[in-house]
């Protein structure tokens, strides 16, 4: 148990301070944050607009996240900082059984999983298609996906929201599994453009 703190002990430090700086940036507002388990394993799952979307979900939970990250932030001089914050690493070129199955693994050790289905962050507020990995890493480990969505315009002191949904069990669905997490996150993000208005 140690031994695992002590893994944390970089995560900790850097994700504590990302807290304390985005709160003078941004004003954030957390919904459904309830839905996040405070113990069990689970899959957080949405929208991607920036790198600095990490933080939004640094500030809704105190609990290690292990997201996936592209395997080029491995290749540069910071590979040690990604390995530091447990980044899995994903070749977007072709599938990747080794993310896959590393996300699985510790799932089944009852951590929590970070995954942006769209596989690149952009600036529209239109979803890119949803990739089928979060679903797929879902199906393996029996975990549930909180999906999340988060609207920003990155502006200082201008409200942003991030808002979690309900758990999917991706198991008791039928048909288009990706298509659904897809049309969740949607129909989520068009709730905030109300809460905005």
């Amino acid at each position: 148990m140690k031994e695992e703190r002590n893994s944390y002990f970089g995560y900790k430090i850097v994700s504590s301070f990302l807290r304390f700086i985005g709160s003078f940036w941004f004003k954030l507002e957390i919904q459904g944050q309830e839905n996040i388990p405070t113990k069990k394993r689970c899959i957080l799952a949405g929208n991607h607009l920036s790198n600095v979307d990490a933080y939004f979900l640094f500030k809704s939970t105190k609990r290690p996240i292990h997201f996936l990250g592209k395997i080029e932030l491995f290749k540069g001089p910071f590979k040690w900082f990604f390995q530091m914050m447990h980044l899995i690493p994903v070749d977007r070129s072709k599938k990747n059984p080794l993310a896959i199955e590393k996300s699985v693994q510790l799932l089944k050790e009852e951590k929590v999983i970070g995954i942006f289905p769209e596989g690149t962050f952009h600036k529209d507020d239109l979803l890119l298609p949803f990739k089928p990995g979060a679903i797929k890493i879902a199906e393996l480990s029996e975990s549930p996906i909180i999906p999340f969505a988060i609207s920003s315009n990155f502006k200082f002191r201008n409200k942003s929201i991030i808002k979690f949904g309900k758990p999917i069990y991706v198991n008791h669905l039928k048909g288009d599994k990706v298509k659904y997490l897809e049309d969740t996150v949607r129909k989520m993000l068009l709730d905030i453009e109300k809460d905005l208005q």
